[in-house]
Formats: C-alpha cells, structure tokens, sequence
C-alpha cells in the first residue's frame, strides 16, 4: 500500500466548501477578465502568424481542447474532484487566454529582428541531451563558463523575446536588481525542491521544460500516470504531440539560438560564439539532427534505479496548486515515472549507439563523479575539439551542502519493483558501468 503522508512529510492544508467555491469564483472572474483583455490582440496576433507562422511559445487550440476533453473524462477518476475538474479547466483556459498576447510578444522580434536574426548563423551547436536527475545541469553549469559558447539562462527560454532582453535593463532593471529577481523566483519555489535542484533564472537549465509549461503539458501531473507518462515524458512520441516536438520545439530552440547569439555577440577573440543548449528533449533529437547536420550531441548516462528515485520525489517536491489538493500522489508518480523513464533509457542508448548517426558523445556519472577533469577533457576532446583542457574548467567539483530531503521514498514505497526494473533495462545499466 502506498501512503500519501509518512511522518515527517508535509500535507496540504485543506480548505473548507466555501473557501474552495469562493476561490473557484474568484478564478472564473480572472479568466474571463484576461479572456476580454486579449480578445483584441487576436487580429493582429493571427495576421502576424499568417506572415511569419505561428509563435511556437503558445499552445495550439486542438491541445487546449484535448486538456479540457482529458479533464473531464474518466481519465484521472478517482482522483479528482468536480472542484479540481473545474478549477484545472480555467487553469486550462486561463491559458488559452494568453495565446495572443505572448504570440505576438515572440512576433515582435521578427518584425523588429528578423532579417538580423536569420543573417545569424547556428554553427556547430552543442546540444546536451541528458535523461532528469542524471547531473546533466551541473555539467551544464561547467560549460556555460566557457567564453566561446553561450546558453540561453533560464529567465531567458521563460521569456524568449529579443526585444524584452533589451529593453527591461535599460527600464525596469533601472530600479529591480538580479539579486532581487533572482531571490525572488528562488524563493517562489518549495524549499523541498530547492534541496534537489540548484536553480538560477541566470543560469542554464533545462531548455524543454519552458515549452512544456507553455503547451499545458506541466498539467499532465494533474490528470494521473497515463497522461503524466505521454505529455510529461521526454523519450517517446506518441501521435498527439509529434507536432510538439518536430515543429514547435525546433522553431523555438531554433529562436532562441538565434536571439542568443545576436544578443551575446562575438566571443573574446572576435570570432563568432557557439550556442549551447541543455535539456532532456530526447524525443526531438532526430529533428534536431535534421536542422543542424554539424551538432554535437552530448549526454550523460546514469544507473536508472537511483537516477528514478530521485525523479519521483523531485516531481513530488516540485509547485503545486494548493487549490487542486496538494501534489501529484505518489502512486500516479511512481507508475508514470516507471513507464517513462524506462522508455526514456531504451531510447537514449538506441539513439546514442545507433549508426550511422550524427556526431555524439556518452559520458558515464560515475565517471564524472570520479574523475571530473578526465570527463572534462573528454567532452573538450569529442566535442569541442580541444585537445587540452582550457584553464577556466573546473578539475574538482565544488562540494555541494546537503542537509537532509523533505521527501525520500525508495522505489518499493511508489509502486515500482526494482528487481524487474533493472532486469528490463539490464542492457542498458550495463552500458552505464561499462568503459567501452
């Protein structure tokens, strides 16, 4: 059996009937007053998409409709309510609300940017493609440093407008320093996941998980493991989201390459920057290699069982609505995560091992872990072409504080067998530990 709340972990405050039917109203007003606010923008918003194809930062309406057709289906029962029903439809509608508005603030760059921006040449990108929770930003971290590349931060892919990124330091940033900013978005986050995820909005981090917020896939974790384990998954295409993935995403990582670039300019000597990007978009990575024939895909490979244990109780520690009842249950985590992660790890050594394939590089966490500077020389090596290691790259890792995790369930206690998982995947476990 698995238990919602062991001692010591939290629990959501419950509200009463009519302290949730006065939230629920409150909502209803906001959405409908955001839905009359943009309702004007739609002209403008769809004239632009006509001349220049639509924002890929927004969601399509056949999506829209399908997280409504999905919330109220059979699909989660028993685990919603009809309150947690209808407070996830405005949720839904809420941001369907805000298509015009943040489609045109991405077209304002085409028609303020856009013969600079397509002049701008994508050469040679490095793309990290690692599975979650397998030190993958970390390494990214590491990288960023590097003078000759340059990665979009994370506040950044939140708002990928060009023109944004020019203009709020010149105003707001006048008055809001990034220190503030910066505690600000980190003090909006639960200190439970803060113990798992060293975030910095300056900073790199996962690329995908913009898009994914963006395209209502983030509410997959709303509407059980099913759901959670098609649209909140990074491996696997299914029917329903191949537009995602083909079009969508590589139109914005493609943007957002772009804008970076032109933004940051020429590295130190002059010579033109290479654009770095880090996430767990494996499900994109042969559309990727088809829009850039030179990349260099990287990725770092880690023992599944510990690598999903961490994942379940990241997913657990990550917002919530205290509106839809508290986090995901453990249960739905850990059979989505099960279905997954598992289709994740048989894809990503197809992907990597496959031949003929674009130019790839695999390094092991336990090597990394061990032996930061020879993994260090090995990535300058294979996928920069470097065959010292430059000064500026760390040989030891910086000791990282821990103190404890709010949420640490084993495998056993969400539902998943280790045994038959490691069985399964055993292939895979060994291209982990093996040195070949």
């Amino acid at each position: 059996m698995i238990h919602e709340h062991l001692p010591g972990e939290p629990e959501p405050e419950r509200a009463s009937a009519a302290a949730r039917a006065l939230r629920l109203l409150l909502r209803a007003l906001v959405t409908l007053l955001l839905a009359m606010l943009t309702s004007s923008l739609w002209p403008a918003y769809l004239l632009l998409a006509a001349l220049y194809g639509r924002a890929p930062n927004v969601p399509r309406l056949r999506q829209v409709a399908r997280y409504l057709r999905m919330t109220w289906s059979e699909l989660p029962a028993p685990g919603l309510t009809p309150y947690e029903r209808a407070w996830l439809s405005l949720s839904i509608l809420r941001l369907a609300a805000t298509i015009p508005l943040l489609g045109l603030a991405w077209l304002l760059d085409e028609l303020l940017y856009g013969k600079q921006l397509r002049e701008i040449e994508v050469v040679a990108p490095l793309i990290e493609i690692s599975a979650g929770r397998s030190g993958s930003t970390q390494l990214a971290r590491y990288l960023e440093e590097d003078p000759q590349l340059v990665a979009p931060p994370m506040i950044h892919c939140l708002f990928p407008y060009l023109w944004a990124w020019r203009l709020v330091p010149r105003t707001l940033g006048r008055f809001v320093k990034v220190e503030q900013v910066r505690a600000r978005m980190l003090g909006s986050m639960p200190p439970s996941m803060r113990e798992r995820h060293e975030a910095d909005p300056f900073r790199s981090d996962t690329f995908d998980i913009a898009l994914l917020g963006r395209h209502l896939n983030h509410l997959s974790l709303r509407l059980g493991p099913e759901a959670m384990a098609d649209d909140f998954a990074f491996g696997a295409l299914a029917p329903h989201n191949r537009a995602l993935w083909e079009e969508d995403f590589v139109r914005l990582f493609d943007g957002v390459a772009r804008k970076t670039l032109l933004h940051a300019g020429p590295g130190p000597d002059g010579a033109p920057r290479r654009i770095f990007i880090k996430g767990h978009f494996l499900c994109a990575a042969d559309f990727l290699a088809r829009r850039y024939p030179d990349a260099i895909f990287l990725t770092m490979i880690r023992d599944p069982a510990p690598r999903l244990q961490s994942t379940v109780n990241f997913l657990r520690s990550t917002p919530f609505d205290e509106s839809m009842g508290g986090p995901a249950p453990w249960a739905w985590l850990g059979a989505a995560i099960e279905k997954s992660e598992t289709a994740y790890c048989e894809i990503e050594q197809d992907w990597f091992t496959r031949e003929p394939g674009p130019r790839r590089c695999v390094v092991r966490f336990a090597d990394y872990v061990r032996d930061l500077e020879g993994a260090m020389a090995r990535i300058y090596r294979e996928c920069l072409d470097s065959p010292t290691l430059p000064p500026w790259v760390p040989r030891t890792h910086t000791a990282r504080k821990r103190h404890g995790y709010t949420y640490d369930r084993s495998l056993a206690a969400v539902g998943i067998d280790q045994t038959a998982l490691e069985q399964r995947l055993a292939s895979y476990i060994a291209w982990c530990r093996s040195d070949a």
